[in-house]
């Protein structure tokens, strides 16, 4: 009996202080008023400027409503999380996150450290059943939380109709930066339901294009070779292109070139291997792909996709195609265009292509796209050409476009033409 005693008052002094503890929602509603700071670490790969951006892997997000995905070039440190929780009459009104050395005012309250699980579930609680502002920004500052397991109530919270829009976007933006492969499986059953809403189905291609290692990609392929509805594999198109894998090209490749693939699947495809997948070395597939096409429509589209790419051999190659009379005009001028809005390339191979054109409408269209240029070295070639030029009509043209510049020069040379 003795024994019995002193076990119930050791449990007595062990459960004691568990059951006065407070939860932290409990100690920051307890702050009727003012702004409250919780600390608490951050998952290894989440870094930050300590002022308005946050990233989370390829996902960046900048303070109030940007997001994206890729890599920020800002000074981005690594370290714990600082929330700021602003109280107004007990109920939460703001939440703002920072991962760096945070640039804003004191808190009137600072809680300190706590653990980050004991921080991800407050947010994720609060992401449930706060106003849209305050939700939104809390999914954020629990998916950045060290450790935390919380993909399951991303999803759920992505597919409660009863939150608003922004909220469940979020949600299924930061699902894709902490779940894990074992998320592919539900993800996968959300976007191939018909009876889920589109809005739904379209921010789960997003999520399964960015999870980890890879791991949504075979998915999105299996989509993307479906015979799910147009605007599906369109947009499973479209997120292979930003996966930067290599499983991912190969299928993009293998789709540009299917001559049974209706046209604007092609046209997603080559646009994803130019505009989305830079990096990809897909130059040569695609210079090769264009002189097996025999649609100008695709032929247009695989310029266009040239055009993004950083390597000379693809600019020279758009040089060459402008030069090229076999092929139809209207490619050679979007050639011209578009090489010509590659503004990193040196002004000087745009102007040695100028005598070098055949006929007085590449020679227009070129006066057109150099008006188009920033530099004003190219206000000085559009004078050149609007004084000297042998062809009026071309004069002409060079005169019109110097006089939409604002270039002081152009002023000038304008001026100088009214009163001769």
């Amino acid at each position: 009996m003795r024994n019995a005693l002193v076990y119930v008052l050791l449990a007595a002094v062990v459960a004691g202080p568990r059951l006065g503890a407070q939860s932290l929602a409990e100690r920051i509603r307890a702050v009727r008023e003012g702004t409250v700071q919780i600390v608490y670490a951050s998952r290894r790969d989440v870094c930050g400027d300590g002022d308005d951006l946050i990233a989370l892997g390829r996902l960046i997000t900048v303070y109030p409503s940007t997001r994206g995905h890729g890599w920020s070039n800002v000074n981005c440190t690594f370290g714990p999380v600082h929330s700021l929780i602003t109280v107004r009459d007990g109920e939460v009104t703001a939440v703002r996150s920072f991962v760096g050395t945070p640039r804003r005012a004191r808190p009137s309250r600072d809680l300190g450290t706590v653990p980050a699980a004991d921080a991800a579930d407050y947010f994720l609680g609060l992401a449930s059943s706060g106003p849209s502002r305050v939700a939104s920004w809390s999914v954020m500052a629990a998916a950045v939380a060290d450790s935390a397991d919380i993909w399951r109530r991303l999803l759920a919270l992505a597919r409660d109709d009863d939150r608003p829009s922004d909220v469940r976007s979020s949600a299924l933006y930061w699902l894709s930066g902490v779940a894990p492969a074992d998320a592919v499986g539900p993800l996968a059953a959300i976007a191939r339901s018909g009876t889920e809403p589109r809005s739904l189905r379209e921010g789960v291609l997003t999520a399964l294009s960015q999870l980890r290692d890879g791991a949504g990609v075979p998915v999105l392929i299996e989509l993307a070779r479906s015979d799910e509805a147009a605007w599906l594999r369109e947009r499973a198109v479209f997120w292979l292109g930003n996966t930067e894998d290599e499983r991912a090209r190969t299928t993009l490749r293998a789709l540009a070139s299917s001559d049974t693939l209706a046209t604007n699947l092609r046209d997603q495809a080559i646009f994803a291997l130019g505009f989305l997948d830079k990096q990809g070395a897909n130059g040569p597939f695609l210079r090769e792909l264009y002189t097996r096409l025999e649609s100008n429509h695709l032929k247009d589209k695989v310029i266009q996709a040239v055009a993004q790419l950083d390597e000379m051999e693809d600019q020279r190659w758009l040089e060459r195609l402008v030069l090229d009379t076999s092929q139809p005009v209207e490619l050679r001028k979007q050639a011209l265009f578009w090489r010509g809005q590659n503004h990193d390339a040196a002004l000087g191979d745009i102007v040695e292509l100028y005598p070098r054109l055949d006929s007085r409408e590449m020679r227009e269209h070129y006066v057109f796209v150099l008006s188009q240029r920033r530099e004003s070295a190219a206000v000085d070639r559009l004078i050149d050409i609007a004084r000297n030029d042998a062809d009026r009509a071309i004069r002409a043209k060079a005169t019109f476009w110097l006089g939409q510049s604002r270039d002081p020069r152009a002023a000038r040379y304008l001026e100088e033409r009214i009163n001769r």
